[in-house]
């Protein structure tokens, strides 16, 4: 049986892992709580409540007034900076303590439903890196930016507070520079490209195991008992775009239609249309990224003609392949290939 998916309308997040936060900056820059309240179904008094959860549809409302109100390009880097160094907060505290880089984001991979709900990674190395591949777990609407801002900001932060450097670390971006100057400021002048084919992280492999300044197994290992207690309020789930993804990149090259999925996922068809339209998506969208994701980790690995991709992929005939190839990244597989060395 596969794990249990969750919905816009589950509370699966906690109003102490972000909401507070979120809500203290807000008003340290003159905003009214009850005018960030409005239109949820958060309460003042809930907020004071150690485990008092919401779900995404609060979540996003709360976003767009505190921006509404605040209105500071500043705002999704301060929450970043104010999560990773937040007391209340059992998984930002052992990543302070880890042995490494590699533990720290181990641990908040594993963890993640209990701050990051809304992302999910793809790891891999590309020469001397490691790189962290951002994907939306599920419809953030016009707040992916802003969300996908606090999980760099906490993640650089976290870098430069245990390493001391963030030096031959890169951070690609899809989305167009709104504020370059003020961005790059912001990112601690680090290597920052916009109109990438990607949200990416690059990570040299030289920070990878360097031994953090505040490791303390003991610390670590304390945070981490706390988190998997946590578990037993805020169960691993995932959402379901991702959920459908997962299953769609286990069965390459085989192609699963929507029926398919949908039984895997204890759904009707008509249902999982329904909910993936929730998440301003559908069914071909998610497929078509999935192979994206996969052609690109293919033509990184190595040197294939694009009939080996195209059978790799589930496509009968290799222009079609081609075609959508070019759709995806504005390039033809070849000239793809050029971005990489392969010696």
């Amino acid at each position: 049986m596969s794990r249990r998916h969750f919905g816009y309308q589950d509370k699966v997040l906690l109003l102490q892992h972000g909401s507070t936060e979120l809500l203290a900056l807000a008003q340290r820059r003159g905003a009214v709580l009850h005018k960030l309240l409005s239109g949820t179904g958060i309460f003042e008094q809930d907020l004071h409540k150690p485990l008092g959860r919401l779900h995404h549809t609060d979540w996003l409302t709360l976003l767009q007034n505190c921006r509404q109100q605040v209105q500071s390009p500043e705002l999704p880097y301060l929450l970043g900076s104010a999560l990773l160094n937040s007391r209340y907060i059992s998984l930002c505290q052992s990543l302070q303590y880890a042995k490494n880089l590699r533990q720290a984001l181990a641990q908040l991979y594993y963890f993640r439903h209990q701050l990051f709900p809304c992302f999910y990674i793809r790891l891999y190395q590309q020469q001397h890196c490691i790189v962290l591949e951002f994907k939306p777990a599920l419809g953030l609407a016009n707040q992916q930016a802003f969300m996908l801002t606090v999980l760099c900001s906490l993640l650089l932060g976290l870098i430069k507070q245990q390493l001391g450097t963030l030096s031959g670390v890169s951070l690609q971006l899809q989305q167009s520079a709104e504020s370059p100057a003020l961005q790059q400021q912001l990112f601690g002048g680090l290597n920052l490209s916009f109109n990438q084919v990607a949200n990416s992280l690059s990570i040299p492999l030289a920070l990878w195991q360097q031994e953090f300044n505040h490791a303390n197994a003991a610390e670590f290992n304390a945070a981490r008992r706390t988190c998997r207690q946590l578990n037993h309020v805020l169960p691993k789930q995932r959402a379901l775009p991702e959920s459908v993804c997962r299953l769609q990149r286990r069965a390459l090259p085989q192609l699963l239609n929507q029926e398919q999925i949908a039984a895997a996922l204890g759904l009707s068809s008509s249902s999982l249309k329904r909910q993936l339209s929730q998440h301003q998506t559908n069914f071909a969208s998610l497929l078509d990224e999935v192979r994206r994701d996969a052609a690109r980790q293919l033509l990184r690995q190595g040197n294939y003609s694009n009939r080996q991709l195209a059978l790799k992929l589930g496509y009968s005939d290799e222009h079609n392949f081609r075609r959508a190839f070019k759709r995806w990244t504005g390039l033809i597989p070849s000239s793809f290939k050029g971005l990489f060395n392969f010696n």
